[in-house]
């Protein structure tokens, strides 16, 4: 008993994938030979002639498959596992368990048993992440070190960087490079993917819609509206446009459609930046956010690794030997290291938003353990040490409730991440008529992060003068672990008299041109924020509070908007509460006796049991306010598919004041290409109904291509003949031209992309079913998987003086030079071929005599049967004299 790996893995096969490039049959003969043969004595492994130094080669009695030829089977080639023929081959590439890149790797004859070795450059090893200049000093820099200069070097990887090794599978197309952790670049995180690696896309247009169709009768009179929401882009190499827009249309109105915003954007990935040209808005972080038409410049943080993109503090500490260090927090192990003596420093780690104090265990060698703990509470203003965010915005306001100013804006604002604690921050506002300068930092504590910040700003008023006045915000956030509480916003601003803020001051220039008193223009004074969620231990629920106060200079009273809310699951079970109290001051505009308002609310839902329709639950609501009195709903609600793509609820509602009982239905179905939906109501004197569809297309240079709703950024699936294989995203597969849209990709990060081979035709394998790529922002990506389509058939044959043909013996197609198979047991032949006749050199030596030729033709195809094998019973006629060739003996010689 032996076991025979192909790659240094056991023998696997997934239904419809081809088992890697290049060589592949070489390996595939292999895996049939031992697979066939691997519990009979007639093919055995030779203890004795097992060479440890060959790791995992095994030596074939080739006399055991004589079979009653005089020739033995030259089986060389198969004594090493993983050999791996010249050539060049698109391989993925992964550092330490981490995907960095897809490469074509040249591979180089050599005497090592795989039969060749891969190549790399510096610019290769850079991209992937690997810190030259460490292994420059590790190994110095003479010029005999392999990687001066750009020229590629074969060979083995710890011969230019110490410690580390490479691990070629062909089979699952790729290499594995295990480098040390001291020779990966600084603050590289496990999901950073190189910028040269980013994919820009393909030129395309995309398309998102959202439309509807309402109908109403009420009283006597009937209403139709229409309406659909678009959002349309067009992709050119790296550069994106878009625009959205609204149409609506009624009989009554006929059609009109609503421009919303266009412009052009393009990556600035040297500078980690988004440059706009066109319409959008201003960055809202530090100062109120407004429609512009221009130019704007912002730093795009998803463009970073994880380990600079959102603020964790750095962890140092002092080792008195080869010490482990584990970073904890809320009991949870999220960042564990080995250290050399002496000091070090924690600078990657990727910490829960919102923080938690970070508890450091550090294990010497000797067993002894020390512990501190490090404070972490963020806001939305902390940056890492070292790291910026800025923006850069100038144009016209282009802002409709903004009037007819016309006037243009200026803003920059910039962070600055200045040590482990603090960041800096600051900005300015420039319109035509007002000027504000803001300067602020933020702090991180053992009792939480603040943010302060102070705003002067100068707004000058047509034939009124001027008003000036200054801002002071101060911003809190906190988790307690231990309680269970966190504060994740408690903010307090406070605003002197002559104080505006960007939006009001260019909204104030409009109002005092209509003729209005500044004075009645209405100013903040001070503006309370509080979000506080409490989880109260184990099944206790969690409480939470909401809501914001407002006080004005020119209003009496204050305006409130708090909520009280409570939410929990019992047994399955899922209830809550909430109670609201909603209060506007007493000169607002537009504010009557309904503006003051409590409101209290309770759900509850109740799954039905295992044996009922998946996902089918019992949902009952109640609320009740001052203004509108009690309103109670009941109904059930599920999915009427195993997959849930198709939904329903139905309900009946109770007003008690108005003394009313309505009924409610509606129906969902999500298709690939599509989401449907459809509502019903009806009451004691109206009726409703409305039909909807939303989804997105995909313009490309192969046609268009339908799919559910589009992210910012997606993926184009190429599998061509694939029709009816299952994408990695619910639902959706390949249409008959090959096509499928992946609606939604991570920008700048590792999206691996399956292909399930379940559902195509039998004639059709999936070379490759899985792609991982990076895109660009905003991107359409190609995700090729290439397919081969073959007929399988086999063919009972004999030599051409009657004996069976020699077991595990070639076949390669003479006119492409492809191996097709092997010979199987009983001297037949397993075989895939794209053509329906062609001729087979079967070959078992270097020899004419250990060659000969089959000549096929396959009948006409057959619908019916596409499942089943052609069986033909041909002969293996002589090969004449000088036409012998032997892909046996070409490969030996390029090995």
């Amino acid at each position: 008993m032996f076991s025979v790996q192909c790659q240094g893995r056991g023998v696997s096969a997934r239904p419809g994938v081809v088992c890697g490039r290049g060589s592949v049959p070489f390996v595939w003969a292999l895996c049939l030979g031992a697979t066939l043969l691997g519990n009979s004595t007639g093919l055995t492994a030779n203890e004795e002639n097992h060479d440890p130094e060959q790791g995992q080669r095994v030596l074939f009695d080739s006399q055991m498959l004589f079979q009653g030829t005089q020739t033995p089977i030259d089986t060389s080639r198969f004594e090493h596992p993983g050999y791996i023929a010249p050539g060049k081959y698109l391989l993925d590439l992964w550092v330490s368990g981490q995907w960095r890149a897809l490469q074509e790797i040249e591979f180089r004859a050599s005497d090592e048993p795989q039969g060749s070795q891969p190549c790399f450059d510096r610019s290769l090893l850079q991209t992937l992440g690997i810190d030259l200049k460490k292994a420059d000093t590790a190994l110095g820099t003479a010029a005999t070190h392999p990687l001066q200069g750009a020229a590629a070097f074969c060979g083995e990887l710890d011969s230019y960087i110490p410690g580390a090794s490479s691990r070629i599978n062909i089979a699952e197309q790729k290499i594995e490079l295990s480098v040390p952790q001291y020779f990966l670049q600084a603050n590289l995180s496990k999901t950073y993917v190189d910028p040269a690696s980013w994919d820009p896309g393909i030129s395309a247009a995309v398309l998102n819609y959202n439309s509807n169709l309402f109908s109403s009768q009420s009283r006597g009179q009937s209403q139709t509206h229409g309406y659909a929401g678009l959002n349309l882009g067009l992709n050119v190499g790296a550069l994106r446009l878009r625009h959205s827009g609204t149409a609506t249309w009624s009989p009554e109105l006929g059609g009109r459609y609503q421009r919303g915003y266009i412009y052009a954007q393009t990556e600035l990935p040297d500078w980690h930046s988004q440059l706009l040209v066109g319409e959008s808005v201003t960055d809202a972080d530090l100062f109120d956010s407004v429609s512009f038409r221009g130019v704007q410049l912002a730093s795009d943080s998803r463009m970073l690794p994880d380990t600079q993109r959102y603020y964790a503090p750095q962890v140092r500490g002092t080792a008195n030997s080869n010490a482990k260090v584990s970073v904890y927090q809320r009991g949870y192990l999220i960042y564990e290291t080995s250290v050399a003596p002496g000091p070090f420093e924690i600078s990657d780690l990727q910490a829960a938003s919102f923080g938690g104090d970070l508890e450091v265990t550090v294990t010497e060698a000797n067993g002894q353990v020390s512990r501190f703990t490090v404070p972490f509470a963020t806001t939305v203003q902390l940056l890492r040490p070292g790291t910026s965010r800025y923006s850069l915005t100038l144009g016209q306001v282009t802002d409709p409730g903004l009037g007819g100013s016309e006037q243009y804006v200026a803003q920059g604002t910039l962070h600055r991440g200045l040590d482990n604690q603090l960041t800096g921050y600051v900005g300015t506002a420039l319109t035509g008529s007002y000027m504000s300068a803001l300067i602020g930092s933020a702090l991180n504590t053992s009792v939480g992060a603040f943010a302060l910040d102070l705003t002067q700003a100068r707004t000058e008023l047509p034939g009124n003068g001027s008003l000036q006045g200054s801002s002071l915000r101060l911003s809190y956030s906190k988790n307690l672990p231990v309680s269970g509480t966190q504060f994740s916003l408690l903010a307090y601003r406070y605003s002197t008299s002559g104080f505006l803020g960007l939006h009001d001051a260019i909204a104030v220039q409009d109002y005092v041109e209509r003729g209005a008193q500044v004075e009645s223009f209405s100013r903040v004074r001070d503006r309370l924020d509080v979000n506080i969620n409490q989880q109260l231990g184990k099944g206790g629920g969690q409480l939470y509070v909401t809501g914001s106060s407002l006080k004005y200079w020119n209003r009496q009273g204050q305006a409130l908007n708090f909520s009280l809310g409570y939410g929990n699951q019992w047994r399955g079970n899922s209830y809550s509460f909430m109670a609201q109290r909603m209060r506007a001051t007493s000169n607002g505009p537009g504010r009557g006796a309904g503006a003051d308002n409590t409101y209290f609310s309770f759900s509850l839902s109740i799954p039905l049991g295992r044996a009922g329709r998946r996902g089918t639950t019992v949902n009952a609501y109640a609320s009740h306010d001052r203004n509108s009195g009690a309103h109670y709903t009941s109904g059930i609600s599920g999915a009427l598919d195993q997959d849930g793509n198709a939904t329903y609820a139905v309900s009946a509602s109770h007003d008690q004041r108005q003394r009313e009982t309505s009924t409610n239905a509606s129906f969902n179905y999500f298709l690939p290409e599509v989401s449907l939906s459809s509502s019903f109501s009806q009451g004691s004197d109206y009726r409703q109904q409305s039909l909807g569809a939303s989804g997105g297309m995909v313009l490309h240079q192969g046609g268009l291509t339908f799919s559910q709703t589009l992210s910012e950024t997606s993926g184009l699936v190429y599998a061509p003949h694939a029709k009816g294989a299952r994408v990695g995203y619910a639902g959706t597969r390949v249409d008959e031209r090959g096509y499928a849209v992946v609606p939604s990709l991570s920008p700048y990060q590792l999206n691996t992309v399956d292909i399930d081979p379940n559902g195509i035709a039998d004639d059709v394998e999936l070379q490759v079913s899985s792609r991982n790529v990076a895109p660009l922002a905003g991107a359409v990506v190609r995700l090729n998987y290439p397919t081969r389509r073959a007929r399988a058939f086999l063919i009972d044959s004999r030599q051409p003086n009657g004996q069976q043909l020699p077991f595990a013996a070639l076949a390669v197609e003479v006119s492409s030079g492809v191996e097709l198979g092997a010979v199987g047991q009983g001297s037949r032949l397993v075989l895939r071929s794209e053509q329906d006749q062609g001729t087979l050199r079967v070959e078992w030596g270097h020899e004419p005599g250990q060659q000969c030729l089959i000549d096929y033709r396959l009948p006409p195809r057959d619908p019916a049967s596409a499942s089943s094998y052609e069986l033909l019973q041909l002969p293996c006629r002589a090969v004449p004299p000088g036409d012998a060739d032997s892909v046996l003996s070409g490969s030996a010689a390029d090995a």
